[in-house]
């Protein structure tokens, strides 16, 4: 038989924590025009016409597909140049550094230390320290970036009217407080957290039940990690077009305001109104899209 996963050779060729940070940010800033592209789609912003389609030897008749992402930043490249591709870019990177550099601090500074990953079969009493100390640390997280979330999404929505409303991040933020009070730089908190700690939760569980009851090697455990984080993240989707969409709504720009979009005054309407319409799954699959 097979053996459970032995997880303390992992840290055997896992790289510094910075050298995966830096990896991270840097990823994440040359696919930033992707995340532009996402965003829009959130929101609702179409601006290319869907198009017929016949899968071939199949005799189901032609349906509406829209253009995959890769054209949605053809056209934000036509319209805005490369500027337009890296709008909310800077606040991206900014709200990396800060949760790199103060997350863990904070986590220190409160004396939250989970147990090693490298403890195969963890008990439930260190299995759900565990996963209390990672929530506590996803709470953390959002409480640093969601601003920089918040300023991003509507610097991105921009692009949609032209507006200059939101240009530098300090001065963004001062409107925005102006105009709804701190309130407004948490605008989405709520699904977004939700939404992370649904994928946190249903990830960790399903792996921890799978590690205990499943034999498998550390290949294989790795794969079975990311298809179930893959499946939950899937699950979890509408709560994060939701954050997006509570993130911009109310704000002075064309693509925030009827009849573009709804002034939503709680998060669950939204959720709602948008699994009404059908929109609760926007962007969820960037490269095939009906």
């Amino acid at each position: 038989s097979v053996s459970a996963p032995d997880l303390s050779d992992m840290s055997e060729y896992e790289p510094s924590r910075l050298v995966r940070f830096c990896l991270r940010l840097g990823l994440n800033s040359v696919m930033h025009p992707y995340e532009v592209a996402k965003v829009l789609i959130q929101l609702g912003h179409e601006p290319l016409s869907a198009i017929p389609y016949q899968l071939p030897f199949v005799g189901w008749r032609p349906r509406l597909y829209l253009p995959g992402v890769q054209r949605y930043v053809a056209h934000i490249y036509q319209m805005d140049g490369i500027r337009g591709l890296y709008r909310g870019l800077g606040p991206r990177v900014i709200a990396n550094v800060l949760d790199y550099a103060l997350g863990d601090m904070l986590m220190d500074a409160i004396g939250l230390t989970p147990h090693a990953s490298g403890e195969s079969h963890l008990g439930l009493k260190e299995f759900l320290w565990n996963l209390m100390c990672d929530t506590i640390r996803l709470a953390t997280s959002v409480a640093i970036t969601h601003p920089f979330y918040v300023l991003m999404v509507r610097q991105v929505a921009q692009f949609v009217g032209r507006e200059a409303v939101y240009e530098g991040i300090w001065t963004s933020f001062k409107s925005i407080l102006e105009a709804d009070g701190v309130a407004g730089l948490y605008a989405g908190a709520v699904p977004l957290f939700l939404g992370e700690l649904a994928i946190l939760a249903g990830t960790t569980v399903v792996c921890h039940l799978c590690q205990r009851l499943v034999p498998m090697n550390l290949h294989q455990y790795q794969y079975n990690g990311a298809i179930i984080q893959m499946v939950v993240s899937k699950l979890a989707y509408p709560l994060h077009v939701t954050a997006a969409c509570m993130a911009a709504t109310g704000a002075p720009l064309s693509a925030c305001e009827p009849p573009r979009m709804p002034l939503y005054n709680h998060w669950i309407d939204c959720l709602a109104d948008l699994q009404a319409r059908g929109g609760h799954h926007r962007g969820g699959l960037l490269f095939w899209r009906t």
